[in-house]
């Protein structure tokens, strides 16, 4: 169990840590086809490092990848990001040109800060290239020790099978369509993001963010009252648009999701109004990192459906 024991200190490491969270778009040109240049018929593997922000703290999983033939970048693998989305620096590294205005959007009462995007010629991560990229420069660093995001669903031409602890992404052929596989649940897909029906402790089922890239999970506002939880303490939270009110719950909150009870401490509340206007569907919790940190999950971005196991050796 994570004990707050000081509150003060773990703060400042929100500071450090958070602005890997949820990144979506708004008012933005349509997204880029992003081609791949490789066969979807094969099988295909990539190896991830964890996101380590200081030491002993894993708070997300890295894919390297190159844009436009330049650099190694270390990008959080993240399925709450809508696009590829780079540091301004990296993205100098990488020769992105970013001409048109944009948003990026997150957490927070004012998510949205000014960006620019632009279209790359390639992305190269393993043995996989993708062309024609739609990716999003934010005016300032995301978080120490990354260099941007970069979405899950640019695989979603493949089934993809995500090891968290076992640090590995595996792609593989789609099956030919039939009925829904033992195991997997509906989700919601909106602009790459995936939601998930499910229920925190005794409030009332809604609607859960599947967030890889988020260093901790969240609930909203609304479902902290319905949950009667009370706040430790105001907390100084970070997106990628700068500062976030929110503090962390006292107590645990049990996510029961895709036939799971998934628990991730610390949980902080935080205003989820806007991101859930911008994506027309009322987020009442965002699952992310800890909670999924010893499961592996499969998502099916053809037929929006997904399920989370446990890792071998974990309890189910």
């Amino acid at each position: 169990m994570h004990r707050l024991l000081n509150p003060r200190r773990l703060s400042t490491l929100l500071l450090f840590v958070c602005a890997s969270a949820v990144l979506g778009a708004e008012n933005q040109p349509p997204s880029a086809p992003c081609s791949l240049s490789v066969s979807p018929g094969r099988t295909y593997s990539l190896n991830l490092t964890p996101f380590v922000p200081a030491p002993g703290s894993v708070a997300g999983l890295l894919l390297e990848a190159r844009i436009n033939g330049g650099p190694p970048l270390h990008l959080l693998l993240d399925s709450g990001a809508a696009r590829i989305a780079l540091d301004a620096r990296a993205a100098a590294r990488s020769a992105v040109a970013a001409p048109a205005e944009s948003h990026l959007v997150g957490m927070g009462e004012s998510p949205a800060v000014a960006a620019r995007t632009g279209v790359v010629s390639t992305v190269d991560a393993g043995p996989l290239q993708y062309r024609d990229c739609q990716v999003d420069v934010a005016p300032r660093r995301l978080a120490g020790g990354i260099d941007g995001v970069i979405p899950i669903s640019l695989f979603a031409g493949f089934l993809v099978r995500l090891d968290l602890p076992g640090k590995a992404l595996d792609l593989t052929p789609y099956p030919e369509p039939g009925p829904v596989p033992f195991g997997f649940e509906p989700a919601t897909l909106r602009d790459g993001l995936l939601f998930l029906r499910g229920a925190m402790n005794n409030a009332p089922p809604g609607n859960i963010l599947l967030d890889t890239g988020a260093c901790y999970s969240a609930v909203s506002r609304r479902t902290a009252r319905l949950l009667s939880a009370s706040l430790l303490a105001p907390t100084d939270l970070r997106g990628p648009n700068g500062p976030v009110d929110g503090g962390f719950l006292e107590g645990a909150v049990r996510f029961e999701v895709a036939g799971r009870s998934l628990t991730g401490e610390p949980v902080v509340a935080v205003d989820l109004s806007a991101f859930s206007a911008l994506n027309g569907l009322e987020t009442d919790g965002v699952l992310g990192y800890p909670a999924l940190r010893f499961s592996v999950l499969t998502v099916d971005y053809r037929d929006a459906l997904v399920r989370i196991d446990s890792a071998p050796g974990r309890p189910r």
